[in-house]
């Protein structure tokens, strides 16, 4: 094997070793770009600008029902989900008509909210554990509790497709 041979053998090992690295750089920066993806969501989460706001809308209609609401969400003597669910739906008729629409364009924004990170899972744009330890928590409840809203708001603005990421978040993502 000649020296001009070693030269083009080298040059070719040296080819493949660099497109190498930069499929390995390349799949590194996607994967991080998931990553920060994931966050961004997260920190839309408490963003007033973003589902902040509606967290908090919602977060003030349980401290104005926290007397009735402690009774049918307690760990030992709390009453059956589907009971639960049509108390809370009670309670959101109860109030006046202004606060009652607050509330179902929180649970609007909400369920839009949740439909967008699975979108980003779905789409492989976020990081599905960073999203799945993150979110499941809040979002298993969030669906469970305002089924009634969402089907009203649903029903009412003609939106069929609201909240049907949510819903599959939950049922591939949230153990229970």
């Amino acid at each position: 094997m000649s020296i001009r041979d070693k030269i083009e053998m080298g040059s070719w090992i040296a080819t493949i070793a660099a497109l190498v690295f930069t499929a390995g750089q390349i799949y590194q920066w996607r994967e991080d770009r998931k990553a920060d993806l994931s966050l961004e969501m997260v920190a839309r989460f408490s963003d007033l600008e973003y589902a902040g706001r509606a967290r908090r809308q919602l977060a003030q209609f349980w401290w104005e029902n926290s007397d009735d609401l402690a009774k049918v969400t307690a760990v030992n003597g709390g009453i059956p989900p589907a009971q639960r669910r049509n108390f809370l739906d009670l309670l959101f008729q109860r109030q006046p008509a202004p606060q009652r629409q607050k509330q179902f364009a929180a649970v609007s924004e909400m369920a839009n909210f949740f439909d967008q990170v699975e979108l980003c899972i779905a789409t492989k744009r976020c990081d599905a554990q960073i999203a799945t330890d993150y979110f499941c928590g809040y979002a298993a409840n969030f669906a469970d509790l305002y089924q009634g809203p969402l089907t009203q708001v649903r029903e009412t603005f003609g939106t069929s497709g609201l909240g049907t990421g949510l819903q599959h978040f939950v049922e591939a993502r949230c153990d229970d």
